[in-house]
């Protein structure tokens, strides 16, 4: 038997299932928003599986904890809390959301609270009864319509580039980027690896003498396209035409030999026998120490040991290049990553070495400061072979993903 189009689930809903599904859905949306909205630094917020939980009701009097956002985006549409059970075990039914219940501490001490998730269903269900369409994703390391709108203001600049501040008036493709597009896009690390627009301070006007009798160079900050935002625009502007057809972006006339020609060209399948993103994230990490032949707590705890006034162990200064098991989540949230390398069926790609509690630094007399079961995650010969063999094919792949180059002998390896 087929499965139910979203449009047709909505329909089998009554009213009221209606009105409880589009407003867990608003609730979904502000919430993926406020996600979006305060991504300030670029580095990994909390998981949409935390996150898209929202809270539905607290099982205590209203006047003492008051009312949940959903509840009042329901007494606006005129349902009350009355049913809500049933109405949650319905959509629950269809596999539209999932509901939990944990303890939540308040003025009267720990009470049960109701949370509630949309499924990838439930949201497709919603967009099709509310007629909204699914907002556009860029492809990994494309800039969103925002921020390519702040780009192509910078690349009309032209080499002499606009002040940073722009005045009251100022018409929109004059004005600078605001100071949170600055940050995105300074901080923007794409493919060749550098900032998209730089800042700098330039003299401006005539030199005259202050009342002090010193002689005074006017200045002002001005933002300028770097080689990289100009490399990126150049690549990718026939791309956003199809992804952000409002910004009106100019097409050079003359284009780089490997511009892409439109979307199409961000849709490089994974080939057979490489690893999935998460895998080859960690493995391009543990791949850069091991060239740079790097491990952190060798200096580290050296540095710890001398200072404490003892020749730090031997066996410290062998530890195998790489990183430790405790970094892993800063590299990629995936749990599995790690095993896949350990595992890959060609044979292991890293390996595994446990680092003694004996080596752990003696501060204050105290090694309980240190985790147990420390482990540093290193390349085999296998991995090494298999990084430098694939280089080419990753690359294509995962063409977001700054990899090293592999040094020459690895091409050498295991034969």
């Amino acid at each position: 038997m087929p499965r139910p189009q979203p449009a047709e689930l909505w329909a089998e809903l009554n009213p009221r299932q209606q009105i409880y599904l589009a407003v867990i859905f608003h609730a979904d949306q502000n919430a993926e928003t406020n996600q979006k909205g305060g991504a300030f630094d670029w580095g990994h917020g909390p998981p949409a599986s935390e996150w898209r939980w929202q809270t539905f009701s607290i099982k205590a009097p209203t006047d003492i904890v008051g009312r949940t956002t959903i509840q009042y985006a329901l007494a606006a549409e005129g349902e009350h809390d009355q049913g809500a059970g049933s109405s949650l075990a319905a959509l629950r039914r269809r596999g539209l959301i999932e509901v939990m219940e944990d303890i939540v501490h308040t003025l009267l001490g720990g009470v049960p609270r109701v949370r509630v998730k949309l499924t990838t269903l439930g949201r497709a269900t919603a967009r099709a009864g509310l007629g909204h369409t699914a907002p556009k994703s860029p492809p990994r390391g494309m800039l969103s319509e925002w921020l390519w709108s702040n780009l192509v203001r910078m690349y009309q600049a032209g080499p002499a580039g606009m002040p940073a501040t722009s005045p009251r008036g100022t018409p929109y493709e004059e004005r600078a980027p605001s100071g949170k597009a600055m940050l995105f896009l300074e901080r923007y690390q794409g493919r060749s690896g550098g900032r998209l627009i730089e800042s700098k301070r330039v003299r401006c006007g005539e030199p005259f003498e202050s009342h002090l009798g010193h002689t005074v160079h006017p200045s002002e900050e001005r933002l300028y396209l770097t080689e990289s935002g100009r490399a990126h625009y150049e690549q990718h502007v026939r791309c956003y035409a199809e992804l952000w057809p409002d910004v009106d972006a100019p097409i050079p006339d003359e284009l780089p030999a490997d511009a892409h020609s439109s979307l199409d060209d961000h849709k490089v399948r994974k080939p057979r026998g490489l690893l999935a993103r998460p895998s080859y994230l960690l493995l391009v990490a543990i791949v850069r120490n091991d060239i740079a032949d790097r491990i952190w707590i060798r200096k580290e705890w050296t540095a710890y040991w001398r200072n404490w006034g003892t020749p730090p162990p031997g066996d410290l200064g062998e530890l195998p290049a790489g990183i430790t098991h405790n970094q892993v989540p800063s590299i990629t949230r995936g749990s599995t990553a790690v095993t896949k390398l350990l595992e890959y069926r060609g044979g292991p790609l890293i390996a595994e070495t446990e680092v003694h509690r004996w080596l752990f630094p003696p501060i204050g007399g105290d090694r309980s400061r240190f985790p147990d079961g420390l482990r540093i995650l290193h390349v085999t010969d296998a991995g090494r072979s298999h990084y430098a063999t694939n280089l080419v094919s990753y690359r294509a792949a995962y063409d977001d993903v700054e990899a090293p180059d592999a040094p020459q002998e690895w091409n050498t390896v295991g034969e």
